[in-house]
């Protein structure tokens, strides 16, 4: 894959991500919904950083789904489609650092890669799991 289509398909899974969040935050407590807003924020940033890098690279953004698969119904499916969104995306940030020769590009998925396993640990301590995972990006 080129370095354009590695970073839309991170694209598409922060797309993912800003979605999913905006529909499990209404499933969680007021201290949680505040942790999960911080990482919805985070992800709309990394979601628009990514979008600025394809434009300036001449590519058209694809929008995101009309639609995902994200229903919750309560705390616990909340904090495992959490996991879930942040395993995914440490998948897609792991392909960019793997698949790239561009110093830049590696720096971008290797920050990428830190911040979504922080908040998978952050998500499965929040719901009585062991937070770490031998390696992720692995899953």
């Amino acid at each position: 894959m080129s370095d354009l289509d590695l970073l839309a398909a991170v694209l598409m899974d922060e797309d993912a991500a800003v979605y999913a969040y905006g529909v499990l935050g209404a499933r969680l407590d007021d201290a949680t919904r505040a942790v999960a807003l911080d990482h919805f924020d985070a992800h709309r940033l990394r979601r628009d950083e990514v979008i600025a890098r394809l434009r300036a690279a001449g590519r058209p953004r694809q929008g995101p789904r009309t639609a995902y698969d994200v229903a919750v119904g309560g705390r616990a499916a909340a904090l495992t489609l959490a996991i879930r969104v942040e395993d995914s995306l440490a998948v897609r940030w792991r392909d960019l650092v793997g698949g790239t020769t561009d110093a830049g590009l590696r720096r971008l998925g290797v920050s990428g890669l830190t911040d979504s396993a922080l908040r998978a640990a952050t998500w499965r301590r929040t719901a009585g799991l062991t937070p770490t995972v031998a390696l992720p990006g692995q899953v």
